[in-house]
């Protein structure tokens, strides 16, 4: 995973800690951070499929 993208993913991480344990708890939030950080797994596993590919 390229060092940009895992940084993005730690900061929507700790935002996700932040959103649920917040008083009272902001589900909206939390959601979109967790939909934020499958997109970035996907993307991830996309790019890194087209370089293997590629490669061969």
């Amino acid at each position: 995973m390229d060092k940009y993208l895992l940084m993005m993913l730690i900061v929507l991480t700790m935002g996700m800690g932040f959103a649920i344990f917040k008083e009272p708890p902001s589900l909206e939030l939390f959601y979109a951070q967790l939909a934020g950080a499958f997109i970035i797994v996907g993307y991830s596993t996309y790019k890194e499929r087209k370089t293997r590919k590629s490669s061969k």
